[in-house]
């Protein structure tokens, strides 16, 4: 008999949609829970006994992938942006930058945990500023 997969209980409100339940996935794992809001589609992980985090494949964790091991990740923040800007539209972009932005303004999580950044949370949320101030300037219409 497979043991029960953690946090089995009631599933979390979207922090974006609230009151709105996350609905879990079927990909869930013994050490990761993924969920999935019904209305706005976000995904989102756990780990077992952590936080409700963005799922890889946000923008944010894609922004803080390239800066996972820097302590001080401000600097790499032209490097990044150059990096996201490939094989996306300006639509895409226009809209992988909103998202990020959201975050920045109304911020839901702790964004160094998405990935377990060696960052602080504050170099974290100033690396993701820089970059969408980046993003922004080498849009077109900017």
């Amino acid at each position: 008999m497979a043991a029960a997969a953690p946090d089995a209980g009631p599933a979390p409100a979207c922090p974006r949609c609230r009151p709105v339940a996350l609905r879990r996935l079927a990909e869930s794992t013994q050490a990761m829970v993924f969920f999935e809001c019904p209305s706005c589609r976000r995904q989102f992980a756990r780990k077992h006994g952590g936080a409700l985090a963005y799922r890889w494949g946000h923008p944010v964790s894609l922004a803080l992938y390239g800066v996972l091991f820097e302590a001080a990740p401000l600097t790499e923040a032209p490097r990044i942006a150059e990096s996201l800007r490939q094989g996306r539209t300006p639509e895409a972009l226009a809209a992988f930058a909103q998202e990020i932005e959201l975050e920045l303004a109304q911020p839901v999580q702790q964004v160094r945990d998405i990935l377990g950044s060696k960052a602080s949370e504050t170099a974290c949320r100033e690396f993701l500023a820089a970059v969408v101030h980046r993003l922004k300037d080498a849009s077109p219409g900017s």
